[in-house]
């Protein structure tokens, strides 16, 4: 029954899209492969930085382990992709410009960013077009983190805590793939995320000392939900979603599925009306 309702919604989603609008599909020139290097200095007298990095259609491995605020390369082909760097005290912006949407780069059409933070005080912004990525931000140093992308594929991942209390946690995708791991070591309070048509993955492994308030929207998705088996979770069904699927010893009461006591709490507000959503312990 699940497989038929998703083959009816992506029917009619096609037929929408095919009698609505002609794509015209870009063009770009390629160029001789160039790689920018990047290498910013840390500042005197900043307690915390504002980095924003935000990069058109393309791949982007983002980690930490820099002495300096911010290091690494890009590796472009197209002239007018040459991305920009500035600076002001406390802040950093690494961005590109005049971008195409021509989806995730191929073997011809190259913008490969690798990056390296430092473990300074950050409050970080990522933003990218169609784009495959991997952001290691195990250990890092941050307040606040918002991630925006498009059609993607991504893995976010904390596989060691944050040793700063973070503020909020945003991220808003698209139709997309998209994989949050080690999140209770994020430190955040507050996490937001938004999704279109995809597949998301939660897992909220990992260390937290205090009370977290997640929430969750979502359209014509598959989400799935991870928690340790030492942790105390309520999960809140806000939507009309009827398709949820459990995993461990929960009580259920209404449209409230609970899980363990005696530690901290994750709240889940999910807010959506068609997919499904599993829950698991483990």
């Amino acid at each position: 029954m699940k497989i038929l309702k998703i083959s009816i919604l992506v029917l009619l989603l096609v037929s929408l899209l095919a009698c609505s609008f002609t794509v015209t599909v870009p063009t770009v020139t390629v160029s001789d492969t160039q790689t920018l290097a990047v290498d910013e200095a840390l500042s005197a007298g900043v307690d915390t930085y504002q980095v924003d990095i935000k990069m058109g259609a393309g791949k982007l491995i983002l980690a930490g382990g820099s002495q300096k605020l911010m290091e690494g390369s890009i590796v472009y082909n197209i002239d007018n992709w040459k991305p920009t760097i500035t600076r002001q005290e406390g802040q950093l912006t690494l961005e590109q410009n005049n971008t195409t949407n021509v989806g995730i780069p191929s073997n011809t059409i190259k913008n490969e960013w690798n990056l390296r933070l430092g473990s300074v005080p950050l409050e970080l912004g990522i933003t990218t077009g169609a784009s495959e990525s991997d952001l290691d931000l195990s250990g890092l140093s941050i307040l606040k983190l918002s991630i925006s992308d498009g059609a993607s594929s991504t893995r976010v991942r904390f596989d060691t805590a944050n040793p700063l209390i973070m503020d909020t946690l945003n991220y808003k995708t698209g139709a997309s793939q998209v994989e949050l791991t080690g999140l209770a070591n994020s430190n955040a309070q507050v996490i937001n995320f938004e999704g279109g048509v995809g597949s998301y993955t939660l897992d909220f492994t990992g260390f937290y000392g205090h009370d977290m308030t997640v929430n969750i929207k979502a359209d014509v998705s598959q989400v799935k939900l991870i928690f340790p088996v030492e942790s105390y979770v309520k999960v809140v069904n806000n939507g009309a979603l009827s398709d949820i699927n459990v995993n461990g010893t929960w009580m259920v009461n209404n449209n409230i599925y609970t899980y363990g006591e005696h530690h901290p709490l994750i709240t889940v507000n999910v807010d959506m009306g068609v997919g499904s959503l599993d829950i698991s312990v483990q």
